[in-house]
């Protein structure tokens, strides 16, 4: 199972009112386990106030180069990017788990692809990533950036973005959208929605179908921009979504297994990890695996709560389990019988959990 390691915060870097990036030393010991693709994210944990903070924050810089770094927007009441901005320093060290995701980019330097993406607001932290990834090593390959934001202002990375823009202007089709200040264009004013997709697609995609896309943003952006995708013709299985934070409606999701639990009833949960074997008791007033592990002594992998980020992802090797939500499975490994722990409660009177299983 993957475990957290303290990292070193090297820099907190301001980049705009409300966002920061966060400079990450890895040490070259650890170096293989944090190797990560494009588009992908790391859990991280941290001590304040007499209260244990979890998140998940993805990597916006480029792979294979040290240190890392991830973007943070500093959110209303979030209780960890406001921790990370008022009292997190250079020198200190935060809880890191090594990257994860099933969002991201494997470059095929013989590819000839055009590609489209979009990002609203602090998504655009894992499709930096992507874009410019795409763009290093596939030098036959095309991309189209749609960045949306309220205000210029709230524009994360955009001095990277005008500089891949810059190192490849024949390749990189960078287009800003803001959707509460008004632009020279009308294209680039509004907000990223259905009729937005169109209105882009119409002017620069009309004449080829891209091969890929890779949205990243809000749940009902991520609607939207993939609905219209689709309409327009897209193949639903290239067009490719990373919500950032918890969704803010759930959507039910098909249960591992059909085989209904006893009202009432307590399931006995057995969990692997690294090798070892531990089972508690869960009833049925339990909300979630996780949770009712908590309650025993026993620490299970989590980050988001939200059915998002797949750090609580295990096989069910034994019984059945149904989830509430589920934004961080592909339909295949649905099938295979993996699940999002922090979103499920057992269907049968025992339960085995793998956290072992790759």
């Amino acid at each position: 199972m993957r475990a957290y390691h303290p990292l070193t915060v090297l820099e907190k870097r301001r980049e705009t009112r409300d966002s920061l990036r966060l400079v990450l030393d890895v040490p070259t010991g650890l170096r293989e386990q944090f190797r990560f693709s494009a588009g992908q994210h790391l859990p991280v944990r941290a001590e304040h106030g007499g209260r244990t903070l979890r998140r998940t924050y993805s990597i916006c810089s480029p792979p294979g180069r040290w240190p890392l770094e991830i973007g943070i927007r500093v959110q209303p009441g979030g209780a960890f990017s406001t921790y990370v901005e008022e009292a997190l320093a250079p020198g200190d060290t935060l809880d890191v788990m090594p990257p994860s995701g099933r969002f991201q980019l494997v470059p095929a330097p013989a590819a000839e692809r055009s590609c489209l993406a979009f990002a609203a607001g602090s998504g655009i932290t894992p499709i930096l990533s992507i874009v410019g990834s795409l763009l290093e090593n596939e030098p036959a390959s095309h991309v189209a950036l749609f960045y949306g934001n309220r205000r210029q202002g709230s524009a994360m990375f955009v001095d990277e973005l005008y500089a891949l823009k810059n190192r490849y202007p024949e390749r990189l089709q960078l287009t800003f959208l803001f959707s509460r200040e008004p632009q020279e264009f009308p294209i680039a004013s509004g907000r990223l929605d259905a009729a937005k997709v169109r209105e882009l697609w119409q002017a620069f995609c009309r004449h080829r179908m891209p091969d890929e896309a890779f949205v990243c943003g809000p749940d009902t952006m991520i609607d939207d921009v993939q609905t219209a995708l689709v309409e327009l013709g897209m193949d639903p299985a290239h067009v490719h979504a990373e919500r950032f934070g918890a969704p803010r409606r759930t959507r039910a999701d098909v249960p591992v297994s059909a085989e209904p639990a006893a009202s009432g009833a307590q399931a006995m949960v057995t969990v692997v990890q690294d090798g070892h074997r531990r089972s508690f008791a869960m009833s049925a007033t339990d909300a979630n695996v996780v949770d009712a592990a908590a309650a025993h002594g026993i620490e299970l992998p989590y980050s988001c709560k939200g059915g998002v980020c797949a750090t609580c992802r295990c096989l069910v090797v034994e019984g059945a389990a149904t989830m509430a939500v589920n934004y961080g499975l592909e339909p295949w490994e649905v099938e295979k019988g993996y699940i999002l722990a922090c979103q499920s409660v057992p269907q049968s009177p025992e339960l085995v959990l793998d956290y072992d299983s790759p």
